[in-house]
């Protein structure tokens, strides 16, 4: 028989409030760089400023959606570790029912 799983319910809490707070900065950087209301003009009205304004804009669209993803992927992981806790707590529960030592 293998070595007993010890699960540590306050540390799925914990996981789950960081991964809450990596998808809170992924959010607000993602705001910051919509707020931040670059134009095109910004980059100076020569030929070669319009190809470096419209690079820009490509980049900072990937960069919103990748941000976007990462929110989302931090925001599921949190989650899953809330999901994962409460799965245990009601393991552990059903567990001491059984055993009259629930009451």
């Amino acid at each position: 028989m293998g070595q007993p799983v010890q699960v540590y319910l306050d540390s799925l809490s914990r996981y789950a409030a960081a991964m809450d707070e990596l998808s809170a900065s992924f959010d607000t950087t993602r705001r910051l760089l919509v707020e931040a209301d670059v134009t095109e003009d910004s980059f100076g009205l020569l030929p070669d400023s319009r190809d470096c304004a419209e690079v820009y804009e490509q980049r900072t669209t990937d960069g919103l959606e990748t941000l976007r993803n990462g929110a989302d992927a931090f925001a599921d992981l949190s989650d899953a570790f809330r999901e994962l806790r409460e799965d245990y707590e009601r393991t552990d529960q059903a567990a001491a029912d059984r055993l009259g030592a629930g009451k």
